[in-house]
C-alpha cells in the first residue's frame, strides 16, 4: 500500500495534475469532471496501474457488437472517457469522432469533441464543434460555459465574463460558471463580486482550490485574517503543499502578525541534516527568504533580516550581490565594497538599512 501511495505521489508531481483517490482527505479528490470547459485531467488508480503495472489494471471498455445506434455511441463515449483517464486525449478524440460518425447530431459526442479539441489546443476544431453544439442546444449551460471558456482564447476576459454572467442569470446553480466567473472577476479587481460567487460554490461544493481562491479574494479586500482561516483549512487537507503555507504566511504578514508569519516561513525553509524538507526551485527559495526578511525587519530583528537577504541574493550569484551593493551605495552606504561578495561590511550596511524605513522599502522593492 505504501509503495502504491508513493507511486501516486510521484505521478502527480510528474504529470502536474490533480490526484483522485485515497491519498489524503482532500475534497478536490472527490470532484469529477466538471461537465464543461477543458476536460479534467487526474491521476487515478487506473492510470497508475497502467503506467506502473502495479495493481489491478482497469479493463478497456469495448463497443458492443451488433448494438443499436445509441448503444454504439455510448460504447465509443465510454472508451473516450477511459482514454481520458489514461491521459491519451488523441485516442479519446478518435472515439468521439467514431460516435459522431454514427450520429453527427449527438450532442454529448459533439460537446466532448469540442472539449477535447480545446484541451489539445486545436482551437479551429473546437470552435467548429462548439458552433454546431450551440445550434443544437442554445440553452444548455454546459455547452454555453465551454463556449465562454473558449472565448478566452479568442477575445478578452470581459467578453468571456459576460457569457458566464448570462449563464448565471438563467442557471444560477451552475457552479462551473460561478467558479470561472470568480477567476475573471479577480483578474479585474472585482473582489467583492468574486467573493459572493465563491461563497455560493463553497457552500455547495467545497474544495481546497476554492478555499485558496477565496483566500486570494479576501487578500484583495484586505481581510487578511479571513484569508488565514481559509488557508489553514486548505493546509489541513494538503499539509505538504508549501505554496499554501507560504500564502498563509503572507496573509499573516499583511495582517502584521509577523510572529505567526515567521513560523510558517521557518517551516517551509526548514531542512533535515542539510536537506530541504520542501522541494522548491532556487528562485522560489530566494523569494521566501526575502519574505521572511521582511517579517524579521518588521519585528526589528535586523540582523536576522540581513542574514536572509544575504542568503536570498547569494542564490542569484555574484551579479545579484553586486546589484544589492550598488543599491546600498545609492542609499548612502558608501563604505560597502562593490565586489559581488558577502562581507561583514555588507551585512552591517544591510542591518542599518533595515532600521531605516526608507532604505528598507527601497531595497526590498529593488531586490
Amino acid at each position: 500500500m505504501l509503495v502504491m501511495k508513493n507511486l501516486r505521489i510521484l505521478l502527480c508531481a510528474a504529470l502536474t495534475v490533480a490526484c483522485a483517490g485515497p491519498v489524503a482527505a482532500d475534497p478536490d479528490s472527490l470532484q469529477g469532471d466538471p461537465g464543461a470547459g477543458p476536460v479534467r485531467m487526474q491521476v487515478t488508480d487506473c492510470l497508475i496501474a497502467n503506467r506502473t503495472h502495479e495493481g489491478t489494471p482497469c479493463p478497456e471498455p469495448q463497443v458492443p457488437q451488433g448494438g443499436d445506434k445509441p448503444a454504439l455511441i455510448e460504447g465509443h463515449l465510454a472508451r473516450a472517457w477511459y482514454f481520458i483517464g489514461m491521459q491519451d486525449l488523441q485516442l479519446a478524440r478518435a472515439e468521439a469522432d467514431s460516435a459522431l460518425a454514427i450520429d453527427p447530431n449527438n450532442l454529448k459526442a459533439r460537446h466532448l469533441s469540442a472539449r477535447l479539441s480545446f484541451t489539445l489546443g486545436d482551437l479551429t476544431r473546437a470552435e467548429a464543434d462548439l458552433e454546431l453544439a450551440r445550434k443544437q442546444a442554445p440553452d444548455d449551460p454546459d455547452v454555453h460555459a465551454t463556449y465562454a471558456m473558449f472565448l478566452q482564447s479568442r477575445a478578452t476576459d470581459i467578453v468571456s465574463l459576460r457569457e458566464f454572467d448570462a449563464i448565471i442569470r438563467t442557471h444560477p446553480s451552475h457552479l462551473y460558471s460561478r467558479k470561472q466567473a470568480s477567476i475573471l472577476l479577480m483578474r479585474l479587481g472585482e473582489y467583492e463580486v468574486a467573493l459572493a460567487n465563491l461563497n455560493f460554490v463553497i457552500e455547495r461544493q467545497p474544495s481546497v482550490d476554492l478555499l485558496e481562491r477565496r483566500a486570494e479574494a479576501f487578500m484583495g479586500l484586505g481581510r487578511f485574517q479571513s484569508a488565514v482561516a481559509d488557508l489553514s483549512e486548505a493546509i489541513k487537507h494538503r499539509p505538504n503543499n508549501f505554496t499554501l503555507i507560504v500564502a498563509r504566511a503572507d496573509a499573516y504578514a499583511r495582517a502584521d502578525l509577523n510572529e505567526f508569519a515567521l513560523r510558517d516561513y521557518d517551516a517551509v525553509l526548514a531542512s533535515d541534516h542539510g536537506a530541504p524538507l520542501y522541494l522548491m526551485t532556487a528562485e522560489q527559495r530566494a523569494e521566501v527568504l526575502q519574505k521572511r526578511a521582511f517579517s524579521h525587519a518588521r519585528l526589528h530583528r535586523f540582523d536576522d533580516a540581513a542574514d536572509d537577504i544575504i542568503s536570498s541574493i547569494s542564490i542569484g550569484g555574484t551579479s545579484a550581490i553586486l546589484r544589492t551593493q550598488v543599491l546600498l551605495r545609492r542609499h548612502g552606504f558608501t563604505d560597502v565594497p562593490l565586489d559581488g561578495h558577502d562581507s561583514p561590511a555588507l551585512r552591517k550596511a544591510l542591518t542599518a538599512c533595515f532600521g531605516n524605513n526608507v532604505c528598507f522599502q527601497g531595497i526590498m522593492r529593488s531586490i
